[in-house]
């Protein structure tokens, strides 16, 4: 390994040509930022690891091309609108841009749909009139809860997921780049799992590098949806008992969830993670009615597991119910 760095941040793009299977998009901003004519109020949109976080920072470092590299973090605010939901948060990032004249000032803000209400009505004077030399980038994977009022008054910028031949060639170049050797199907896996995202499948591939196993329990998640699409409850409990060992009961129906989805889109032929799991041309006689049902009833199971600390009685009913 040439350095010991995570290598979702060894190769986290520096401009935009380093960006990986967005090429609509970077052409879209380079544009904008040539003709001058990138708005002062942007979404990037897209699935996560798709390159917005990547893509905003390049695009702060482009509006302030000419300053030291030392002196950029000064220009650039990274807010987790997560955990900075409220207006008195929105009200302290205003009150701060207000009080800076250096360089162009850029906000960035993360998982932007989970501001509240009154926190993005307190924004929208500042989203339309922004002070001189201001630019705010809202960065989301869920763009349909940003309220309509926020979307009217910002560019819009969609990442869209990378193909898996995109990744497959990339990921095969980072492994060539750490020594590490990996056999095609190893790494058409691990594109396949990252589901359009580069930094999952860097993820995934800081394991093989840092020599850890890599757990799979696709075998055993065939066995339970086999078991709750074929009814047979007691090998579903079961297969659940074994998979509790290794993994949380949330992330067991969450991985059901995708399991649901996956079929559905097998359904329509659309390749997913699961392709190699079932029997050639066995997705054209799924009923997609019932993988609905499934999956919306995995939903309501995830919601139950902020009702009781007992994770095991509300997976096993859960499981129990998608099984009847």
């Amino acid at each position: 390994m040439s350095e010991n760095l995570v290598l979702a941040l060894k190769y986290r793009p520096k401009t935009f040509d380093e960006v990986i299977g967005q090429d609509t998009t970077i052409k879209q901003l380079k544009a904008a930022l040539e003709n001058n004519t990138l708005g002062h109020a942007l979404i990037f949109c897209g699935t996560r690891g798709s390159g917005k976080t990547t893509s905003a920072r390049i695009v702060a470092q482009v509006l302030n091309t000419g300053t030291p590299a030392n002196e950029l973090p000064m220009l650039v605010t990274e807010v987790d609108a997560a955990s900075n939901t409220g207006v008195d948060n929105v009200r302290e990032i205003i009150e701060n841009i207000r009080y800076s004249r250096k360089g162009h000032q850029v906000v960035i803000l993360d998982e932007a749909h989970m501001l509240s209400k009154n926190a993005f009505n307190s924004l929208l004077k500042t989203l339309e009139e922004p002070p001189p030399g201001v630019s705010f980038i809202l960065l989301t994977t869920e763009l349909h809860k940003l309220i309509p009022t926020v979307k009217s008054r910002c560019q819009l910028y969609e990442f869209s997921d990378v193909p898996v031949e995109t990744l497959e060639k990339y990921y095969a170049f980072v492994a060539a780049e750490e020594k590490l050797s990996l056999t095609p199907e190893v790494i058409h896996t691990v594109a396949i799992k990252a589901e359009g995202s580069v930094r999952d499948g860097l993820s995934l591939l800081q394991k093989y590098l840092s020599g850890e196993e890599v757990e799979d329990f696709s075998d055993k998640y065939l066995e339970l949806v086999s078991a709750i699409y074929g009814q047979d409850v007691a090998t579903a409990l079961e297969v659940v008992g074994q998979l509790r060992k290794n993994e949380e009961a949330r992330v067991i129906i969450q991985t059901l969830e995708k399991w649901f989805y996956w079929s559905s889109l097998e359904f329509f032929g659309q390749r997913t993670p699961i392709r190699d799991k079932i029997p050639a041309n066995a997705a054209k006689s799924f009923d997609l009615a019932h993988l609905q049902k499934l999956f919306a009833t995995c939903l309501d199971i995830e919601r139950s597991f902020n009702a009781t600390p007992n994770s095991k009685s509300v997976l096993d009913m859960g499981i129990i119910n998608l099984t009847l």
